[in-house]
């Protein structure tokens, strides 16, 4: 490490540091010099020999290509000329091994003098491996869950239509209308994983279109009055997921049994505008306002309880705003669209 600061007495300090440090990284790592037009290994850790199953004598002086080989030679060689230009880069690489091929998040690291780098790999093969049998699980599940529940529906809607005994009719009734709420609680979950997966695109939304949409919906399906004292136009800095937000605050409503739903707006301060939802229904349950409110976990929700406000709250503060509990209101603060704000005085 031939320019690093030296101590009074000769010692190369920073080279001592630097040489603590990379035996002791938890990762496996490579010290790398360029020459001859690739990376050759000048040094490993000793946790290199342990996750990729080479002896570290063995690979020293070596092209890196020729140990740490990939089949996405692009990518190889892209990442490398990237740290050669200087730059830290920090991907997820498949690399061989001893072993066979594993995944790695990998960091290069540009040194000293330009011509060497520190590269780092941490080993998420099995990360990977379980979020991927977690998936297929889920998704299964969810397929089984929603024909079964549809299965059952059909079941007591036929029994509740072909008996005249009062007591088994309103039981098959209250089947038929278990079964749907369960098969809603599975797309209100299947939303909420896409939503957890997605990255936000902030664009211009009128939030008081979007709104006259769900309503004049809401009051089809569900017999829902509303007040609306919303403006023409309300441009707010969103996306069309906004549109999900409001319906899942006016299904909350129905679902407690609102027969109507007043909506107010007005501007909290030159960034924000504040839309409030409020409606006749029953009271929401304490433990879903906590839930919103972050002062309990999620899973203190109960039978899928406010997990339609959830997501509404979280693809809300995906975008920039806030959802949260004024009285009985919902409150929804969004970002006005930037050729909408107020100049300040």
């Amino acid at each position: 490490m031939s320019d690093t600061p030296r101590s009074v007495d000769g010692r190369d300090e920073s080279g001592d540091r630097f040489r603590n440090l990379f035996a002791n990284l938890p990762g496996a790592a490579l010290e790398v010099v360029w020459r001859d037009g690739e990376y050759h290994i000048v040094d490993v850790n000793e946790a290199f020999e342990s996750v990729f199953g080479y002896d570290g004598d063995n690979v020293l002086d070596s092209p890196l290509a020729e140990w740490l080989s990939s089949e996405d030679t692009q990518d190889f060689d892209d990442n490398r000329a990237r740290v050669r230009e200087g730059e830290v880069v920090t991907e997820t690489v498949e690399r061989e091994t001893a072993d066979g091929p594993r995944t790695f998040q990998a960091s290069g690291i540009p040194l000293f003098d330009g011509d060497r780098a520190l590269i780092v790999y941490f080993d998420v093969s099995e990360d990977e491996r379980r979020e991927r049998y977690q998936r297929v699980l889920t998704r299964v599940l969810r397929h089984t869950l929603r024909n079964e529940m549809n299965a059952i529906s059909a079941h007591a809607e036929t029994i509740a239509a072909r008996t005249d005994d009062d007591t088994v009719a309103e039981a098959a009734t209250t089947i038929h209308e278990t079964a749907l709420d369960v098969a809603r609680l599975d797309e209100k979950a299947r939303v909420a994983e896409s939503e957890l997966s997605a990255t936000p695109e902030s664009e211009t939304i009128d939030a008081a279109r979007l709104l006259r949409e769900v309503y004049h919906e809401m009051g089809r399906t569900h017999g829902l009055a509303v007040q609306n004292e919303l403006p023409e136009t309300l441009p707010v800095e969103s996306d069309g997921k906004l549109q999900r937000v409001f319906s899942n605050v006016f299904e909350s409503a129905a679902e407690r049994d609102a027969d109507c739903v007043e909506v107010t707006h007005d501007r909290l301060r030159d960034e924000y505008v504040a839309v409030r939802i409020h409606d006749d229904g029953n009271t929401l349950p304490p433990q879903v306002k906590q839930v919103l409110s972050d002062e309990t976990e999620l899973s203190q929700l109960t039978h899928g309880d406010g997990l339609g406000l959830w997501i509404a709250k979280w693809i809300v503060e995906g975008r920039g705003g806030s959802l949260y509990f004024e009285d009985e209101r919902v409150c929804i603060e969004l970002r006005p669209a930037l050729t909408d704000r107020e100049s300040p005085s």
